[in-house]
């Protein structure tokens, strides 16, 4: 340990990073919530290490995982940096207007199922306003979890730390093909079909891609090339143009599907769960709790293989 008469020299900034780093597991995805890069975030974090001369990670080429040490320290360090925040930068909940709600979605989600989601919540909450924060799903939930929008509304991410979460709907894969394709008049496609087919998929800010990758490895759809796109209706295009095969979440067909591209379930099915998410262990202001309860109330017609049931 360093002397005890040195004073420390530690930032709020270094400590969130630490605080995110070891949620994600990950440089790169901690700089991503930062919009930093992966290399200002290892230099960050040693930096962290060598003033308070003790080690937090264990780093391989593959993983990063906290050492007993730092997991002893997050646990103390992360209710107070989130304090911290909330002390110095007051969000909606201590501030906000009564009548307007903060809701950070999935840009997939906002443009699939969250407008249908919101009119309802007008036609049922009149005076209270529903403000949309679009972003990837890593920075929803970083949004969720620092208090800046109240509601999240998010594929079922790996890591809940600090957050509360109410299932929504169940949510499968479907292949997108040109209406002219080989597989277009299929009712479904198997993933086994899907070998040898340049394939186009979403990349990593969607939170679908690690499914997508775990099934098409259980089904032994290796060496195909794919490409990875950032908007869902750049993947139904381009499938509708012939360039591959896309691999989309269900949801997203009320968005993209046109004559042009057929969204096709993939069996077996492979799902994720669709979620609303908040903070965990903090009240939600009256109206946020409202909304909150009409949208998961309203989660009874739950989306299976796209289309719309009652539960």
């Amino acid at each position: 340990m360093k002397d005890d008469a040195r004073s420390l020299s530690v930032s709020l900034h270094q400590l969130r990073l630490f605080v995110t780093l070891a949620r994600h597991r990950s440089f790169t995805r901690a700089g991503d919530d930062f919009g930093i890069t992966q290399s200002a975030v290892s230099r960050s974090i040693r930096e962290l290490e060598d003033e308070i001369a003790l080690r937090l990670f264990d780093r391989t080429t593959r993983q990063v995982a906290l050492t007993d040490t730092g997991r002893k320290l997050l646990a103390r360090i992360a209710p107070l940096v989130e304090e911290l925040e909330a002390t110095l930068r007051p969000r909606a909940q201590e501030g906000g207007e009564p009548g307007v709600v903060n809701l950070a979605s999935s840009c997939g989600l906002t443009a699939s199922v969250l407008p249908a989601m919101l009119a309802a919540c007008r036609e049922r909450l009149p005076d209270i306003t529903v403000v949309v924060m679009d972003r990837p799903q890593n920075a929803v939930l970083q949004l969720v979890r620092s208090g800046e929008a109240e509601l999240g509304v998010v594929v079922a991410p790996e890591n809940l730390d600090e957050l509360a979460a109410e299932p929504l709907f169940a949510d499968g894969f479907a292949a997108v093909v040109g209406a002219s394709h080989r597989l277009g008049a299929a009712a479904r496609i198997d993933w086994h079909q899907l070998r040898g087919t340049p394939l186009l998929l979403l990349d990593d800010d969607t939170g679908s891609l690690g499914a997508i990758e775990a099934a098409l490895a259980l089904h032994g759809v290796s060496g195909a090339v794919r490409q990875k796109l950032t908007q869902a209706a750049a993947v139904a295009r381009m499938a509708a143009s012939g360039l591959g095969v896309g691999i989309l979440p269900m949801h997203v067909r009320i968005a993209c599907e046109t004559a042009q591209a057929r969204f096709i379930p993939l069996v077996p099915e492979t799902s994720r769960t669709i979620m609303l998410v908040r903070r965990k262990n903090r009240a939600l202001r009256a109206s946020a709790a409202s909304v909150w309860s009409h949208i998961v109330s309203s989660s009874s017609h739950t989306l299976i293989s796209g289309q719309a049931v009652e539960a």
